[in-house]
């Protein structure tokens, strides 16, 4: 969630700075985003400009997605109650749209001595459970599962039968 907005940045430094192509602030116009780009496609969003302190223009990011309902959101969490593992979400949903072997990977820090850890954990996305959100399930190496709601891109909604 963005930082609630200030001051438009005025200073010209961000399109500036965009605009060289050997510079790491990015302008993404499809989203109205600046961005700092980094390793192989990261992007880490601007919310404020680091030169005057001032807003960035309001990102189009919301506008590309779904909504999902107080009421759509309790009738997938209720589809989604008392589900834990893997197999009890296969039983009941059976195979996915989409299964991601390697779907999501979390960083630890170095901590203690212990050098940085990455997980890698499956995920799988169902799309045809609702016409708004995708419903995704992460797969710990338990078999214990983590549910959650997306809202879908606009215009990438399965056909319905």
């Amino acid at each position: 969630m963005p930082p609630s907005r200030g001051e438009i940045c005025d200073c010209g430094n961000l399109e500036r700075f965009s605009r060289d192509p050997g510079h790491a602030i990015r302008w993404d116009e499809s989203l109205n985003e600046f961005y700092i780009a980094h390793g192989n496609g990261g992007r880490t969003m601007l919310y404020y400009c680091p030169f005057c302190g001032g807003s960035t223009p309001e990102s189009r990011r919301r506008h590309l997605f779904r909504h999902l309902t107080d009421q759509e959101n309790r009738r997938l969490t209720d589809m989604i109650r008392g589900l834990k593992t893997l197999e009890e979400v296969i039983a009941k949903f059976g195979s996915p749209e989409f299964d991601e072997v390697v779907g999501m990977t979390t960083t630890e820090p170095e901590r203690d001595g212990q050098p940085e850890t990455a997980r890698v954990y499956q995920v799988l996305i169902y799309q045809r459970l609702s016409a708004v959100a995708d419903v995704r399930v992460t797969v710990y190496p338990t078999g214990k599962v983590d549910l959650s709601f997306r809202g879908k891109c606009k215009g990438d909604e399965l056909p319905r039968s």
